[in-house]
């Protein structure tokens, strides 16, 4: 069975103000493109997105008691349950994923009680939140107990408060485990999607490969423009996994303007340094966005656009 990878860094994002929704539709590709099977939003970021046609991949996550329903209005992968609203899962018509925080419990002891009152036939994936003192043959062990007793697929989401979540998360997709949930960027909270990814891409090679790069620049810069998500140092991060930086495909407008009096080309501001401009940033920080995007290996404009600009 194959892992499966969700990011949840777009659920309780504090966004900017000028956000467009198709500055966070392009984020939430951006993710796909990285490596994630499904993106998990919330109301929030939900309000801030096109609506979704079904083909996105998206997996809503319910907050509140009566956002059941929009969970059933359009067309998610799956609607994420906390415990909490476990008596919702009758209602849902789309796949649930039942998420249960461990805290210091006992996982087995906590699934038994949790079991006693709630059908987990009826959930599509488990969610078990925590942040797993296991070595990996023990982590295993917990997983393959919990599926010959409940028959559930588990969704693992590691929490970074010991700092070995990373090393968690290789362990469960080695052990075969039904699927991880991250947060891309330096969360403090959860285990980084990005970090997973290039260490599955580069020392495993086993998930993805590093063409997929390209996708977590993109949603590095993307990141920057719609919100206070901070990403990792992904000149360190390459660095250290002895990664080159790949082009991508441009989400810029063309670099020249032609100026009808002088009747030749002159340079102008991009597209994303105009849309920081709208936003208020600062020109200092916005040259320092526009720079990464070419440190990244980003190509702002097409080749299309050049040809037609420059002849």
């Amino acid at each position: 069975m194959r892992t499966a990878i969700i990011d949840r860094s777009l659920c309780g994002v504090n966004f900017k103000e000028p956000t467009r929704k198709t500055d966070v539709y392009m984020y939430a590709q951006s993710l796909i493109e990285s490596g994630a099977d499904y993106v998990e939003v919330d109301l929030a970021a939900l309000m801030r997105l096109p609506q979704p046609s079904g083909a996105e991949n998206y997996i809503f996550r319910i907050g509140h008691s009566e956002e059941y329903r929009v969970a059933d209005a359009l067309p998610f992968s799956y609607a994420v349950v906390p415990l909490k609203y476990s008596y919702l899962i009758d209602k849902i018509k789309v796949p649930v994923i039942l998420e249960v925080k461990l805290g210091d419990a006992d996982i087995l002891a906590l699934l038994r009680v949790v079991s006693e009152s709630i059908d987990l036939t009826k959930t599509a994936l488990l969610r078990l939140v925590g942040e797993f003192k296991k070595q990996p043959d023990e982590l295993k062990a917990v997983l393959d107990k919990i599926n010959m007793l409940y028959a559930v697929p588990i969704d693992l989401c590691p929490l970074n408060t010991t700092l070995d979540a990373l090393s968690t998360a290789v362990a469960a997709y080695e052990a075969g485990v039904g699927s991880l949930t991250f947060s891309f960027g330096n969360s403090s909270d959860f285990a980084s999607l990005e970090e997973f990814l290039i260490s599955m891409a580069t020392v495993h090679r086993n998930i993805v490969s590093r063409s997929y790069i390209s996708g977590i620049c993109k949603a590095a810069v993307l990141s920057a423009l719609i919100s206070d998500i901070e990403t990792l140092n992904l000149k360190l991060l390459m660095k250290r996994y002895h990664l080159s930086p790949q082009r991508v495909e441009t989400i810029d407008g063309p670099p020249l303007g032609f100026n009808p009096w002088k009747g030749k080309m002159r340079p102008r501001r991009t597209l994303i340094q105009r849309r920081l401009d709208d936003m208020d940033v600062e020109e200092e920080l916005s040259d320092e966005i526009v720079d990464k995007l070419r440190k990244c290996g980003m190509d702002l404009y097409t080749g299309e656009a050049k040809k037609r600009y420059l002849n």
